[in-house]
């Protein structure tokens, strides 16, 4: 298996989703929050639980942008329905980390919850309290 070099130090994934992925995404089109407000004609965001998960990991994003240089740390943001990027990608970081197979399939898994930051193939955290806490996590697991 041969493996891209890592032009960085560490990686880290922020798993989000995309607001113009969130409704009837196919090769045609998508179907954004404001197409979908308009259709359900309520008024009501039919997306506000994602949204506000949306909020929260760019309050991560940010505040791992400040604490790290972009030599140090390289982030990724993606939707955990993209698995067919997402799951090969925690696999064979959490294997080159060193991870069992079995260790690495249970950080694949844990890798689509909404909210997950994964460094380096590991999961550190899942729908941190705070942008603090996850930034506690992310150094936690590079100290180890």
């Amino acid at each position: 298996m041969t493996t891209t070099p890592r032009t960085r130090g560490h990686h880290v994934m922020l798993v989000r989703q995309w607001d113009q992925q969130v409704g009837g995404s196919g090769c045609c089109g998508r179907l954004t929050s404001t197409a979908a407000e308009t259709l359900c004609r309520t008024g009501e965001d039919p997306y506000a639980a994602a949204r506000a998960d949306m909020v929260v990991m760019g309050e991560v994003y940010r505040a791992l942008r400040e604490r790290f240089d972009d030599d140090v740390l390289e982030i990724t943001v993606v939707d955990p329905r993209n698995t067919t990027w997402l799951l090969p990608s925690v696999w064979r970081q959490a294997r080159a980390g060193g991870l069992s197979v079995r260790e690495a399939l249970r950080q694949v898994n844990r890798a689509t919850s909404p909210c997950a930051v994964v460094v380096d193939g590991r999961v550190v955290a899942t729908d941190p309290a705070s942008p603090q806490q996850a930034v506690a996590a992310v150094l936690a697991e590079l100290a180890r």
